[in-house]
């Protein structure tokens, strides 16, 4: 959709496009710039006297102040346990005892985890010594080892060309 205004011409002003209206709209001809006051900034002058060593003694005191009393409520009960139905307070019970279960459950896996990895890497060192061997040069690759690859890169790319 090219148009044929020229613009090699030495404006440097881009061309207008033809749904611009040649005067403003008639809703900004009654705006005005906004009247906002400036904020004054007088308090400036009465934060430079604080020295900032007496701000941070305040701050550690309040931290220290909110710790004491985080320090004195743990342990202690809201009461709001205290203040539920029976029937609910015996369901958390008996959602505790489901959670129980489900954390013997999931120590059981882990333990087994811990029992397969353990088997799969002694099933694994021997890979891992082998190829050891053939990094530093210490043992020769076994033509198995080198048809192996081979039919590996083949399959992983169907345009190998073999090396020997």
């Amino acid at each position: 959709m090219s148009s044929n205004v020229p613009i090699a011409h030495g404006d440097i002003t881009a061309p207008t496009p033809q749904n611009t209206p040649l005067t403003q709209a008639p809703i900004a001809a009654g705006l005005s710039r906004p009247t906002v006051p400036d904020i004054s900034e007088d308090n400036e002058e009465d934060d430079k006297d604080d020295s900032p060593t007496a701000a941070g003694g305040v701050q550690a005191a309040m931290l220290g102040l909110v710790q004491g009393r985080l320090a004195d409520l743990v342990g202690k009960s809201s009461g709001y346990i205290e203040s539920l139905p029976v029937e609910v307070k015996t369901s958390v019970e008996a959602l505790k005892g489901v959670q129980v279960k489900q954390n013997e459950l999931q120590n059981q896996y882990k333990r087994e985890c811990l029992e397969l990895e353990k088997k799969y890497l002694e099933l694994q060192k021997p890979l891992y010594e082998r190829r050891h061997a053939i990094i530093s040069g210490s043992a020769k690759p076994t033509t198995e080892e080198i048809e192996a690859g081979e039919k590996q890169s083949l399959k992983d790319d169907p345009e190998y060309a073999a090396l020997s």
